[in-house]
């Protein structure tokens, strides 16, 4: 989480996302909550092009 510090602005808030994503995958893999893995693959698919567009752009 040390990225989301440094990062600012929409950046920060991709990366923040996409740990909630990932953490989000996490419990449905293992279990812990109900629904689909796609659902949460296709979000975190979204957001890395995001932040991939982000990056090249600055």
């Amino acid at each position: 989480m040390g990225a989301v510090l440094d990062a600012q602005g929409v950046v920060g808030a991709t990366i923040s996302r996409l740990g909630a994503e990932f953490q989000e995958l996490n419990f449905r893999l293992t279990g812990m909550t109900g629904g689909d893995p796609n659902q949460v693959i296709a979000d975190i698919n979204t957001d890395v092009a995001e932040l991939k567009r982000l990056c090249e752009s600055g």
